[in-house]
């Protein structure tokens, strides 16, 4: 008798370093940066591209567009903002419908 694998149900997952990527040219686009996106940092984003309020809000407007994702009010903070990481594992978690929180 033939082993069959079970049938994938749940939509492709986007790889965390492709999530990234694109993060960072939505940066780039959003904020009209005079910076490759290979150029944003991993980490530190608030100081090392001079973020206020104003472009960190059009920033994750950009974000939801993107992704096609709603980022929760509860779940806005600076760490959420300023690290790639963080960033892509939360929006990895709400385009795979587990509504990731950020920590």
């Amino acid at each position: 008798m033939q082993e069959t694998t079970p049938q994938e149900t749940t939509p492709r997952q986007t790889a965390p370093q492709e999530i990234k990527d694109r993060l960072r040219k939505v940066l780039v686009d959003s904020l009209e940066l005079e910076l490759e996106p290979a150029d944003i940092p991993e980490t530190g984003l608030v100081n090392a591209l001079g973020l206020d309020s104003i472009n960190t809000i059009e920033f994750l407007i950009w974000v939801e567009s993107e992704f096609d994702i709603e980022i929760a009010d509860e779940d806005l903070s600076i760490k959420l903002i300023d690290d790639l990481g963080r960033l892509a594992a939360y929006v990895a978690g709400r385009t795979t419908g587990a509504g990731a929180r950020a920590e």
